[in-house]
C-alpha cells in the first residue's frame, strides 16, 4: 500500500486543497437538473370554453329527450291517518307496549276481514319516535279529527233531526243491558227509528255495512271498535225460554195498560 500513495504531510494537504478551489472556481460543475413536478392522481381537466360548455349540455338534453321514459309503477298505497281505522291501529300500538311488529299481528289476527292486509311493521314504526308520535303525523292526526263527520251530525241524518240522538240512546240502552250488538242490530235500530219519525230519509241512505262500520266509530257518544267477528248475536242464550215467557208477560201488561183487545176469528 505504500508503494502506490505517498505520504502527505499537514502543509502539502492544505496546498492541494486550495489547487482544487480554485480549479472549481474557475471551472464550476454544471447544475443539477430540477425533476418535473409530480402529476396529481387522476385525469387532468380538459379546460373548455363558456361555449363549448354550453353546446354539450344542449347536446346531452336534446339526447335524453329522445329516449323512451320508463313507466313507473304506482301501486295502492293506503293513507291510514285517513282511514277510520287509525284510532284502532294506535291503540293496539299502546297495548303492545310499543311494539310495531306485535301491533299489526295482533291487528291482522283480530279483525275479520283483510282491513289490515296491506299495513306492515316497518310503516307503524315509521310513525313514532322515542315512544311518542312524530310531529308531522300528530298534526295530521289531529288535522283528521277535526274535521270528521263527528264533530256534528252525520251528513246522512241531517235531514233527520233528533233521529241520531235516538239512536245512540237505544245503542246505549242495549250495550248497558249486555246485548251483543253487531252491524245487523244497528241497522235494525236505525230503521226502525228512521222509520216511525221520518220514513223519507229511508229513500236517500243506504245503511251499507261501511257506512254503519263509519258512524259508529266516528259518533262521538258511541266510539265503538269491532271485535272479531263471531256469531254471539246469532246464538240463542240458555234461557231463551224464559225470556220468551217475560216478553209475553211484558207484552199482555202493555196490553192492559194501553186497553189493547184483540179479537180472533177461527
Amino acid at each position: 500500500m505504500q508503494a502506490f500513495y505517498q505520504r502527505v504531510d499537514k502543509a502539502a494537504h492544505r496546498q492541494q486543497v486550495q489547487q482544487v478551489a480554485e480549479q472549481l472556481k474557475e471551472h464550476p460543475p454544471p447544475r443539477a437538473l430540477t425533476p418535473p413536478p409530480k402529476l396529481k392522481p387522476g385525469r387532468p381537466k380538459l379546460k373548455r370554453t363558456a361555449e363549448e360548455v354550453l353546446a354539450a349540455a344542449t347536446a346531452a338534453d336534446a339526447v335524453v329527450a329522445e329516449l323512451p321514459q320508463p313507466k313507473r309503477a304506482r301501486g295502492n298505497y293506503t293513507r291510514w291517518f285517513d282511514s277510520p281505522y287509525i284510532n284502532d291501529i294506535l291503540v293496539a300500538h299502546a297495548r303492545s307496549g310499543g311494539s310495531a311488529r306485535r301491533t299489526v299481528l295482533s291487528l291482522q289476527a283480530s279483525t275479520p276481514d283483510n282491513r289490515f292486509e296491506r299495513l306492515s311493521h316497518s310503516t307503524v314504526a315509521s310513525w313514532f319516535e322515542k315512544g311518542n308520535l312524530k310531529v308531522q303525523h300528530q298534526q295530521e292526526l289531529d288535522a283528521g279529527r277535526a274535521a270528521a263527520t263527528y264533530s256534528g251530525s252525520a251528513p246522512a241524518l241531517q235531514a233527520a233531526p233528533g233521529a241520531e240522538e235516538e239512536i245512540c240512546d237505544i245503542l246505549l240502552k242495549l250495550r248497558t243491558a249486555g246485548t251483543p250488538l253487531n252491524s245487523h242490530i244497528i241497522r235494525w235500530v236505525i230503521q226502525a227509528v228512521l222509520q216511525e219519525n221520518h220514513p223519507a230519509v229511508l229513500n236517500s241512505l243506504t245503511l251499507s255495512q261501511q257506512y254503519i262500520s263509519s258512524w259508529v266509530r266516528s259518533n262521538p257518544r258511541l266510539q265503538f271498535r269491532w271485535r272479531a267477528r263471531t256469531t254471539a248475536a246469532s246464538k240463542l242464550p240458555s234461557d231463551w225460554e224464559e225470556q220468551g215467557i217475560h216478553m209475553g208477560q211484558r207484552m199482555e201488561a202493555a196490553m192492559q195498560l194501553h186497553k189493547v183487545t184483540t179479537q180472533s176469528t177461527l
